[in-house]
C-alpha cells in the first residue's frame, strides 16, 4: 500500500493508498475508460464502427481521514478485437461521497459507432461532468475503412467525436481538448488503431474482416484541498491555504 504522492497526484492503475498526514480533503478528477473499436460486421465483411471515449467527472472537494487508506479504482484498457466497452473509473470517500466517470461503449459487431461514456452514469459535481466522444460511423460496403474512436470527456466539455471513414479510408479518431484521443478506424483490409489514455475509444476495424483497435484506460488526478483542516470539535473549516 503506497502514499498518495505530491500534489497533484495521477493515478493511471487501481491501487489503494493512504492519505498524507495533514490532509482532509481532496479534489479527484476521474476519467472513464475508451471501448475497443468494432470488429466490423464479419457476416458481410464490413467494416466496424469506432468505440466511444471515457466520460470525464470532477468533485471539488471529498472528505477523506488522514492516514486511513482508500482504493481508486480506474477502469483498465481492453484489448484490440476484444469488442469490450470501456470500464468504470471511481473513488468513494466518506460520507459515501463518490467521483465516479463512465467508460465508453463498444458498438460488437456493427458499423455504427459507440455512444462515449454517459453524464447519466457518471457521479460528480453538477456542470463538472462530461460525456466522451461517440464513435465514428464506418462505411456500408466491405471494401471501405472503419469509424474512428471517440475522444475521452474533456475537463471543460464532451470529447471530440471520431470521424466516419472517407470510402477505403478509415476515419480520424476524435482529437482537439484533454481527453486520450480516439484510435484511427482501419483502412480497408486494415485494424484499427489503439485508442490513447486517458479514455481514447479504439478505431473500428477496415473491410474484408478484420480487428477493432484497442480502448484505453481511464485515470484520476487528485489535488489536495490545502484550505481544509480539522478543528477540535471533530469538524472541518476552511482557511487560507496550507501550502502543501
Amino acid at each position: 500500500m503506497a502514499d498518495l504522492g505530491a500534489s497533484p497526484f495521477t493515478i493511471s492503475a487501481t491501487a489503494a493508498y493512504t492519505i498524507p498526514l495533514g490532509v482532509y480533503s481532496l479534489q479527484v478528477e476521474c476519467r472513464g475508460g475508451g471501448a475497443a473499436g468494432s470488429n466490423g460486421v464479419a457476416t458481410a465483411t464490413k467494416p466496424g464502427g469506432g468505440g466511444g471515449g471515457g466520460a470525464y467527472s470532477k468533485r471539488a472537494a471529498i472528505r477523506v481521514i488522514s492516514g486511513k487508506s482508500y482504493t481508486f479504482t480506474v477502469g483498465v484498457a481492453v484489448a484490440a478485437a476484444s469488442e469490450s466497452s470501456g470500464n468504470l473509473t471511481t473513488i468513494t470517500g466518506e460520507d459515501a461521497v463518490a467521483c465516479t466517470a463512465a467508460g465508453g461503449t463498444c458498438p460488437a459487431g456493427a458499423r455504427t459507432g459507440g455512444a462515449g461514456g454517459t453524464v447519466a452514469a457518471s457521479v460528480g459535481d453538477v456542470g463538472s461532468i462530461f460525456a466522451g466522444g461517440a464513435g465514428g460511423t464506418a462505411g456500408n460496403t466491405a471494401n471501405y475503412g472503419g469509424g474512428g474512436g471517440g475522444e475521452g470527456g474533456r475537463s471543460n466539455a464532451t470529447g471530440g467525436d471520431g470521424q466516419p471513414n472517407s470510402t477505403s479510408t478509415g476515419g480520424a479518431g476524435g482529437t482537439g481538448g484533454d481527453g486520450g484521443d480516439g484510435g484511427k478506424g482501419g483502412d480497408n483490409n486494415g485494424a484499427g488503431g489503439n485508442g490513447i489514455a486517458p479514455g481514447g475509444g479504439g478505431g473500428g476495424a477496415g473491410g474484408n474482416n478484420n480487428t477493432g483497435g484497442a480502448g484505453a484506460a481511464g485515470q484520476i488526478l487528485v489535488t489536495y484541498n490545502t484550505n481544509v483542516t480539522r478543528s477540535f470539535g471533530g469538524g472541518f473549516a476552511s482557511y487560507g491555504s496550507m501550502g502543501f
